[in-house]
């Protein structure tokens, strides 16, 4: 009887361990599919819905904001927020107090939660491990969820990052960010277009438009 139960318990250890390395290699060939479809985009801009839920602390807030972004440089709205970056800074634009707050952006080593808006559909690639969930319908759409770990947990007040993968078009639908603190994070993408033609205006911050605000040079 031992040895049926210890023969049941290997076999069942090595359908485990097949079935999570064939996720693992569906996972890698969403993702690199992302990857290869990404690099094809000299733009990108998106209008979203935010959403933050923390069922134990009450809280459930929704937003939506736009992200526009080219090479290194990007243009976020969310929240009477402009968060505007020239690859090399970065300035956080808050209207209602009427105030600017000026940082380099981070180095990667240095970066801890930091994601820059520019690296949000090729994260993947640096820093994470990576495993296929499940396949779903999402407002009609067949949707493939790819889980994301951080390499260095610790160092993160994040746990998991979750894909959800237009099957048919290969591009992200939804991005949540599950918090060790249980807030959850929903990044819903609205709408998409690539390979637009951009003002380079909207990638620089000029000081003379923001009469009166108080400037918080960090770098």
């Amino acid at each position: 009887m031992r040895k049926r139960i210890h023969f049941s318990i290997v076999f069942a250890l090595i359908a485990m361990t097949s079935t999570l390395q064939a996720q693992d290699a569906k996972a890698k060939a969403l993702l690199d599919n992302l990857s290869k479809k990404t690099a094809t985009f000299t733009s990108m801009h998106a209008n979203f819905e935010y959403t933050m839920k923390n069922k134990a602390e009450g809280v459930d807030e929704k937003q939506t904001g736009s992200l526009i972004t080219q090479g290194d440089q990007y243009h976020l709205e969310i929240a009477g927020q402009k968060i505007i970056s020239d690859g090399k800074n970065i300035w956080t634009v808050l209207e209602e107090s009427e105030e600017v707050q000026i940082n380099v952006v981070p180095e990667d080593e240095d970066s801890e939660d930091y994601i820059s808006p520019t690296s949000i559909l090729t994260l993947w690639e640096k820093g994470f491990n990576y495993k296929y969930d499940q396949a779903l319908t999402m407002n009609g759409k067949a949707v493939e969820v790819v889980n994301l770990f951080p390499e260095n947990p610790k160092d993160k007040s994040f746990h998991t990052i979750k894909l959800y993968i237009d099957a048919a078009k290969s591009v992200v639908d939804q991005i949540v960010i599950k918090g060790k603190d249980g807030t959850d994070f929903t990044y819903l993408i609205q709408s998409f277009k690539t390979n637009e033609s951009l003002e380079p205006s909207l990638f620089k911050f000029l000081k003379k438009d923001h009469p009166g605000y108080d400037f918080i040079d960090l770098r």
